[in-house]
This record gives structure tokens, sequence and C-alpha cells, in this order.
């Protein structure tokens, strides 16, 4: 191929992007059902031999060689012990989900990111057929099959840096068109659900770009993608600020992975964004704890659904609340529940649904759901945004 061949294919992909038409919502319904989903993208995650990460590597540090993130990433000993049963589970959970959505008529899905472990995927063949395998494959019967989702990135999702956030905004929407990402390839964007006498306003940011954790040398998640949006995060902040601001949605939603309320780790670095939506009178949809549970806090909920693939107690402190705050846990000292949460948007209310998953295996069973098929924990929220 020619140079000035391999040179035109960026300026025919960003016009794609452009004009390319995604599988949305339905408009105008009286109650739109939506499932929120996070923390699912095991399957096809090879991690790296045993006689790497245990010998070569540790030789290699010792030998000061700069070792990439991905590499580093995929000898994580925690993620290597659980890829077997957490691919196990993400296909439990899928047709878990699948079975609650046909129920309820979803016709929409909300990620909360991490959509594929360990190290994201990237514009290379084995990223392509990743993106097949562990997504359009996995999520394609029943519901799923013509259902759009609506995206947002997790930290996992960014350890390839550039390239990997390219392929999830740019390239996966043209892929499948039920992966909506926006229309500008960016990894913050905003939708709108419209309902018969109501409409809804979700703002999706990357919050990977907010943590200063991810700043240092240290962290597998620094690198040139995470530091150049660290810097200009203001710019994400702004783009909720106005969205919000111009919007006169019925509700308003902020979508990002991150938890600023957690069991685990309150994320402060994200206070400039849920001031923004306090001040709205929004909701925050997050991830990352790998747990389902509900907190309350300065007249704001945080919805955390986190369950879709290796569920970790510890992330919601074994069931047992820290404070007020914590309003549903879904974890107890065995083990947290798979499973998701759905949102029966009306113009009177946004019905909330916690669905777990009964999490019966051979030797007991670890967090006991007497019928899953109902919701385990749910609420209203009826206070319209400003």
């Amino acid at each position: 191929m020619s140079v000035l061949a391999l040179q035109e294919i960026p300026i025919v992909l960003a016009e794609y992007v452009r004009t390319s038409q995604p599988t949305v919502a339905p408009v105008g319904a009286e109650v739109l059902t939506v499932g929120v989903i996070g923390d699912y993208g095991w399957t096809g995650w090879t991690p790296s031999p045993p006689h790497f990460c245990l010998e070569v590597l540790p030789e290699l540090q010792a030998a000061g060689l700069l070792i990439p993130n991905e590499v580093l990433n995929d000898c994580d000993p925690g993620d290597i012990l659980y890829i077997n049963n957490a691919t196990a589970l993400q296909l439990d959970t899928s047709a878990y989900i699948g079975q609650i959505c046909a129920m309820k008529n979803c016709t929409a899905f909300v990620s909360v990111g991490d959509n594929f472990y360990d190290s994201g995927i990237d514009f290379t063949t084995g990223g392509i057929q990743r993106f097949q395998e562990a997504w359009v494959d996995m999520y394609s019967q029943g519901v799923f099959e013509s259902t759009p989702w609506y995206q947002c990135l997790g930290n996992h999702d960014v350890v390839k840096g550039q390239s990997g956030v390219d392929f999830q905004t740019k390239v996966a929407p043209i892929y499948d068109s039920r992966w909506n990402f926006g229309t500008e390839g960016q990894p913050y964007w905003t939708y709108d659900l419209t309902g018969k006498d109501w409409t809804a306003t979700f703002v999706v940011v990357d919050s990977d770009c907010f943590l200063s954790s991810y700043q240092k040398n240290t962290s597998v998640y620094m690198n040139s993608y995470t530091e150049a949006c660290y810097a200009d995060q203001q710019t994400q902040v702004d783009f909720l600020a106005n969205t919000f601001a111009q919007s006169t949605a019925t509700w308003k939603f902020l979508q990002l992975h991150h938890g600023y309320m957690s069991s685990s780790t309150n994320e402060t670095d994200l206070a400039p964004l849920i001031e923004i939506v306090t001040q709205h009178g929004g909701t925050v949809l997050n991830g990352h704890d790998h747990c389902l549970g509900h907190y309350f806090v300065n007249n704001t909920n945080f919805i955390l659904s986190g369950g879709a693939g290796y569920p970790q107690a510890g992330d919601c402190n074994y069931g047992v609340p820290l404070g007020p705050y914590a309003q549903f846990l879904g974890a107890n000292n065995l083990s947290a529940a798979n499973g998701f949460v759905t949102m029966d948007i009306s113009e009177q209310s946004i019905n909330v649904e916690y669905y777990l998953r009964d999490m019966k295996f051979e030797d007991g069973d670890l967090y006991p759901v007497p019928y899953d098929l109902n919701p385990s924990y749910s609420f209203q929220i009826t206070e319209h945004s400003t």
C-alpha cells in the first residue's frame, strides 16, 4: 500500500465515524427501562505464562529494563487467580441479565466501564478478535441482539493508552452499531433518552483522567493518554457543567467508572464533577467496585453497578455499612453477588431495582437469594433534576 493511501485512512475513518448511524433507544415511551452494567469484560483475556511472570519478569525488572504497563498488568496475580471463575461468572451473569431484561423489556444498556480486562483492547488483530469474542458474541442473543449500549471507559480500558481509547470510541461504534460512544471520538460525551413526556440527559466522562494515583510512576494506568487528559481534566468538568446547564431534561445523570462514594476507596479527586451533579439534582452511575450498592449523600443518589463479572465482597465491605450513607450493599462475609441494576424511567419517577443473582455452586450458596427474578433491593427517585 502506498504512503499516500496509508495517510488517507484516518481521514476516511473520521468521516465514517461522523456519518454512521448507531442503534439507539426508542423514543416516546411512557416508561423506558434501562439496564446499568459494569465491570464485565473478562472473556478472552489470556494472562502471561507463569514462567514469565514469576521468573523472567523479576529478572528484567532487576536489570532495570522498562516494562510496558500492559505486560505488568497481564501478570497481576489477583486477576490471574480470578480469570477462570470470572469468565464463567460473566457468562452466567450475561444469561441472568438477559432473562431479567426480557422480562422487564429493557430497551437500552448503560455501561459504567471496565469493558475489557485485564489491559483493554486496541486497534490490532488481537484487539478486534477480543472485541468480537468478549462483547459482540457474548451479548448477541435474545434481548441483547438489537439493544443499544451507551458506553463508558474504565481503568482497565485505558492500560493500552490512546490506541485502546481510540478503539472503543472510534472503531467499535463502526464495528457494531449497538456500541454507542458519541460521534466525536472522544472519551467524554452526552446523549438523551426521550420518553412520552420526559427527557433524561446522560453525561459520560472518563474518570481515569481525574485520579492523582494514576499519575504515579508505579501505576499501570499511567501513560501518555492519562497524563494528557489529567492535565486537561477541566475540559471534562466544563463539558459536564455546560451540558447540565443547557439541558432542560427531567432527569440528569453522570455516568463514569470510579466511585466518589465507596465502601473501599472514596475517589475524592472526582469532587469537581460531583459538585455539579449535586447542584442540578442529578444522579451518579458508576462501577469499579465489583459489587452492587446504593449510597445517598448530600441529597444525591450514587448507584453502584459493578457486579457483572467477578464479584468481590471486600469492595462492598462484606455487606457491612460504614455509615448511614450506605443504603444497600450486595455482599456478605463470603461473597458479593453478581447482578446489575435496572432503572424504569418515567415523568413521575425513576424506579431503581437491584437484581442480584443467587450465587449457588457445588460447594454451597455463597450469596443466597431466595427468588432472584425479583429485585433484592429497590428505591425511587421522585424529585426532578434542575
